[in-house]
């Protein structure tokens, strides 16, 4: 049994917050801010020059943060939580963030912490951190 979460009707990126696959629920990739597709600029050799949103300046920290409260609303949507992740995969912008994206994860993940993979990335917005999880809980009869 595969059930999508609603997709707003607005929204431009054609993605479903989570997908519930018989006792999996999938979360899309989330960092820590939504952006509008047409409003990204470039220059001539690609390079992002902004996203339309004001959060470029945003700390690392705080952008960590933020991405978890997508990743946890997604599961939710999905009917279950942080507690039962079992694989995320990470991508930050800058390696030289590892340490201090380690540091916040771990207050997340107490307990059992899931399969993780870290990749140095370049997004399509300004952000530094991306996340992405697979959460297993059986579902209700």
């Amino acid at each position: 049994m595969t059930v999508k979460t609603a997709v707003p009707a607005d929204h431009r990126v054609p993605i479903s917050k989570a997908v519930r696959a018989g006792d999996f629920v999938f979360t899309s990739a989330y960092g820590p801010w939504t952006f509008d597709p047409l409003d990204v600029t470039f220059d001539a050799d690609g390079n992002i020059l902004g996203d339309g949103t004001p959060h470029r300046d945003m700390p690392f920290e705080e952008q960590v943060h933020k991405t978890f409260g997508f990743v946890k609303a997604a599961l939710e949507s999905g009917g279950c939580g942080l507690e039962d992740v079992v694989s995320c995969e990470c991508w930050l912008s800058d390696a030289r963030d590892f340490v201090a994206f380690n540091a916040i994860y771990k207050t997340y993940f107490v307990k059992d912490p899931p399969v993780r993979s870290v990749f140095p990335m370049r997004f399509m917005f300004n952000c530094k951190v991306e996340m992405k999880v697979l959460a297993y809980k059986p579902a209700k009869a």
